[in-house]
């Protein structure tokens, strides 16, 4: 069975992430392995990414590099959350 993370596991995740990296987005290829690394399996990932896109935690978008395009994760500049969301067990 897959792990469910509620909205608070979910910010803590994606804030240490952000932190980790020191700017307000992430590439794809840079997301999995850094919570590979701490300790989370690949089922785990997936749930953390669609759970945390859901929830507004993170945002997609595909930019140009090197005259390709990849995924990157934003942190939204401004999170909105209600007082119901940081309580929500889902």
């Amino acid at each position: 069975m897959i792990r469910q993370f509620t909205y608070k596991e979910l910010k803590r995740i994606i804030d240490l992430l952000f932190d980790h990296f020191k700017r307000p987005w992430i590439l794809e290829r840079e997301f999995k392995p850094y919570l590979e690394a701490k300790g989370y399996s690949e089922e785990e990932i997936e749930e953390i990414w669609g759970r945390a896109f859901n929830k507004g935690l993170l945002l997609l978008l595909s930019t140009p590099i090197d005259g390709d395009f990849e995924l990157t994760i934003v942190k939204p500049e401004s999170e909105e959350t209600t007082e119901e969301e940081l309580h929500e067990e889902e």
